[in-house]
């Protein structure tokens, strides 16, 4: 799947160039601009794996994303695609095989060719307090999953045993290599909680982690689900 990211960092835009027939599913809502030969269809959470359905649409509601997933199929070579994400930030393309998985955190999610498949992976308790969400997005099968920012997006590379703290609400997407653990900053939670912070996300390496440099207002993961499912 051919694609040019444009427009970095702060107004980023990606343009899709597909042969004949293949697929781009597309969060709802951030289409710019387009030609005229696709085959556009509106399915209740086509990218997450599990039954079709209201199977898949729920468990991509509780993942902060859209009840539905925007696919465009081009009928003709010479086709272009632009998606524009709804808020002022990067785009980044993540490759997805077997051996070369990834976490996306709710709300990061923008794209991805047909082939890949999201699910559903459950944080714990303690992430209600430390991440966008009670649940983080695991990708699986094989292609391209493109993931937005809000701000600038920055590139943490992590060598085996290296740590390293990240606040909640900047955690874009990271290597499934990578253990993650929610705990509190410092060793007593009242510290933690008057100095601002209270739980925070520390990584483990080896892999890698992407962060943004601004916190997306929080209204809650399946509060936007919902909104973007009515819009």
């Amino acid at each position: 799947m051919r694609h040019t990211i444009a427009h970095a960092p702060n107004f980023t835009t990606i343009e899709f160039q597909p042969e004949a027939s293949e697929t781009i599913l597309v969060q709802p809502g951030c289409l710019l601009a387009m030609t005229t030969g696709f085959e556009v269809k509106a399915k209740a959470g086509t990218h997450m794996e599990g039954k079709a359905g209201l199977g898949r649409a729920a468990r991509s509601l509780l993942a902060g994303e859209s009840f539905f997933t925007a696919s465009y199929t081009a009928k003709r070579p010479g086709e272009r695609l632009i998606l524009a994400p709804a808020e002022s930030g990067e785009i980044r393309c993540l490759e997805v095989k077997p051996e070369a998985t990834h976490y996306i955190a709710s709300g990061a999610f923008l794209a991805c060719t047909h082939a890949v498949r999201l699910s559903l992976k459950y944080g714990g308790v303690k992430t209600f307090m430390a991440t966008r969400g009670l649940f983080l997005m695991q990708t699986g099968g094989e292609g391209l999953v493109f993931v937005s920012s809000y701000g600038a997006l920055v590139e943490q590379p992590l060598a085996e045993g290296e740590r390293f703290v990240l606040d909640n609400r900047y955690i874009v997407a990271f290597s499934s290599t990578v253990r993650y653990e929610t705990v509190t900053l410092t060793g007593s939670l009242r510290d933690s909680y008057f100095s601002g912070e209270g739980f925070v996300n520390r990584f483990t390496g080896p892999g890698s982690l992407l962060y943004q440099t601004r916190a997306r207002p929080s209204n809650g993961g399946l509060l936007r689900g919902l909104v973007n499912a009515a819009t």
